[in-house]
């Protein structure tokens, strides 16, 4: 097998995308390497599909998306970096924090935003809201993946050795799988403020006080209100010869001793952020913008002294006392919206979202979800007052959104006409197996319209199952195969989930199967003098019917009758097009025949000669 020349690939994508004159930014996800560019046009698409190594590119505003895989992206990301030789990203954020006064700051800001209106619309700045989401949960991506994967690890661990939490090897996974999420915060605050320029280290310090042990934890806030109600309710309906913290501790639960509340300020409650996504995010890019308006005045002689100091402390002080409250009642309210959509009866709302959740890969916005899964997981982690951890459908909507593109890839992969686009459509399909998408999605289903559509109702399919089921688990961040690990805990959820994979994938790749033709329907000559027969006798009675003077209703017959013939031509002109698409389907199946022929034949003699 050819090694491949990452180096190489680079190159062409540089030179490509209008060389470094024309990358404002670039970085990549885990499957896309994105540059930003400043003109579309110098854009040159059909050299980068000529790449061996590019699965297909998706637009989203000024950002060019190159679909590579996982693994494949890491390279040739490492190579453009080498050709580029800085982090354009970092020295762009660097030069917007110098402006000369506060008048230039704002006339840029005017700038941008009468750019982005004119480049897109009036719907342009939700685009790039999205794509700015995007951007700041990316660096976070591989820290939830690796979190999700040893919670899986873990429901594994705790089935085999039935360890106790309290253990050294409890507290141990305890510290793998709970700290990205206690931290998210801090992560979140760093991506955030380091997008916007400003100085990652404030954002990590920020985040820090927002999660400090000295602040009440917020989830264990909700856990004593929970256990608080929970003893309330078992007052009512004790069961005879069990303690409620008997009960409570037979469930797997921690008994809470000491209740924890909200430090309260007059009426403002006061807590810390553990696990909090949107507080991190608003309070991010407020000391990002606070930062440079800082610099903006301050004597260049304390600026570094002083500057840090008056950020760090109006950042906390405003997010205690303003910002946070009221943005915690804001995620409050998003979540119990999701929840609500989720909890539309008889799983049409998961199955809703698991169908639209490839569309918003598409878009390259689909990390902005991260965000709210990881809400999700941390809320399903906490006990209700019945003292059930309810856990997250999620994982098993992104499972049946993701398995279904690769039933769709598969069924395109068995009914593809050449050797390329069946590896393709297979390699693709593997892939799904593993959470990744992109190349199933651009590479096969997507360019061909109808696999995409089919994957989508596969999905809606799947995801209707695992919410008619309630199929949730614990965790996040990996999903399919891998993602199966995440319900080791519970024969019945392992189970379920592999019933909703079967499901999703089984319905995508049939519906493909049967219902996909890409050579088009056949028609004949035969067919085709039948059909011209019937358009002429239509026209004779067309004709017939304006020289009727005494006819009743003429005008409606003939206005019918027009609209008949209209039907009729525009079905003539379409099996026209199947015919010629048909015919030309079986000549290129025939070129491929002979194409597989003489390779193999090649094969043989290249394989005589090492011989």
């Amino acid at each position: 097998m050819k090694k491949t020349n990452y180096a190489q690939e680079a190159k062409r994508f540089v030179d490509a995308v209008g060389g470094k004159e024309n990358i404002e930014s670039y970085l990549h996800c885990v499957t896309r390497l994105r540059f930003n560019v400043i003109d579309k046009e110098k854009v040159n698409i059909d050299e980068i599909k000529a790449s061996p190594i590019a699965k297909g590119t998706n637009w989203t505003q000024n950002q060019l998306q190159i679909i590579l895989g996982t693994g494949v992206v890491e390279a040739a990301y490492a190579e453009v970096q080498k050709l580029l030789e800085v982090n354009i990203t970092s020295k762009d954020s660097n030069e917007s924090s110098k402006s000369d006064s506060f008048e230039d700051f704002k006339l840029k800001a005017k700038a941008n935003k009468d750019a982005l209106r004119n480049s897109g619309g009036k719907f342009a700045w939700l685009q790039m809201s999205m794509k700015t989401l995007g951007d700041i949960f990316l660096p976070i991506i591989p820290a939830i993946v690796a979190a999700g994967l040893a919670m899986g690890v873990a429901a594994l661990f705790k089935n085999i050795f039935n360890y106790d939490s309290s253990s050294l090897l409890g507290i141990i996974i305890d510290i793998v799988t709970k700290t990205a999420f206690s931290s998210l915060s801090v992560l979140v605050c760093w991506s955030t403020v380091k997008r916007f320029g400003g100085n990652p280290v404030l954002g990590i310090i920020i985040g820090l006080m927002l999660i400090s042990p000295l602040l009440p934890d917020k989830g264990a806030i909700s856990a004593w209100e929970a256990q608080s109600k929970f003893v309330e309710n078992w007052a009512k309906n004790p069961i005879e010869g069990l303690t409620a913290k008997e009960f409570w501790i037979s469930k797997g639960l921690n008994w809470m001793e000491e209740g924890v509340t909200p430090i309260k300020l007059w009426i403002i409650p006061i807590t810390g952020y553990q696990g909090s996504v949107l507080p991190a995010l608003i309070i991010g890019i407020g000391v990002a913008y606070l930062e440079k308006w800082i610099k903006l005045w301050m004597p260049k002689s304390v600026n570094i002294i002083f500057t840090p100091f008056l950020t760090i402390l109006i950042s906390l002080l405003a997010a205690l006392f303003v910002l946070g409250p009221i943005l915690l009642l804001v995620e409050e309210g998003v979540l119990i919206g999701t929840q609500a959509i989720l909890s539309i009866p008889f799983g049409f709302g998961t199955g809703l979202i698991a169908g639209i959740l490839q569309a918003i890969v598409i878009t390259g916005c689909h990390q902005v979800l991260q965000g709210l899964e990881m809400q999700l997981v941390i809320k399903g982690n906490i006990p209700n007052e019945a003292g059930i951890m309810t856990g997250s459908i999620f994982n098993a909507i992104w499972t049946a959104s993701i398995i279904s593109q690769g039933g769709a890839a598969m069924a395109v992969a068995l009914k593809a006409k050449s050797k390329q686009e069946r590896n393709l459509g297979m390699s693709s399909a593997v892939s799904t197996m593993f959470g990744i998408t992109e190349p199933a999605i651009f590479g096969v289903n997507l360019p061909k319209v109808k696999p995409f559509i089919f994957a989508s109702i596969g999905g809606f399919i799947g995801g209707f199952v695992a919410g008619l089921l309630n199929v949730t688990c614990s965790g996040m961040g990996v999903t399919v195969l891998p993602g199966l690990l995440l319900y080791s805990d519970s024969i019945r959820n392992l189970l379920l989930i592999i019933l909703v994979n079967g499901v999703a994938f089984g319905s995508a790749f049939a519906l493909t199967f049967f219902f996909y033709w890409e050579a088009g329907k056949k028609v004949t000559e035969k067919q085709l003098a039948n059909f011209s027969t019937k358009l002429t006798n239509a026209e004779i009675d067309l004709k017939k019917l304006k020289k009727e003077v005494d006819l009743k209703d003429k005008e409606d017959k003939v206005k019918k009758s027009e609209q008949k013939i209209k039907k009729l031509k525009e079905k003539e002109i379409k099996l026209k097009e199947d015919k010629i698409k048909y015919e030309k389907y079986l000549e290129e199946v025939k070129i491929s025949k002979e194409n597989d022929k003489v390779e193999k034949q090649k094969a043989k003699e290249e394989k005589k000669k090492n011989k």
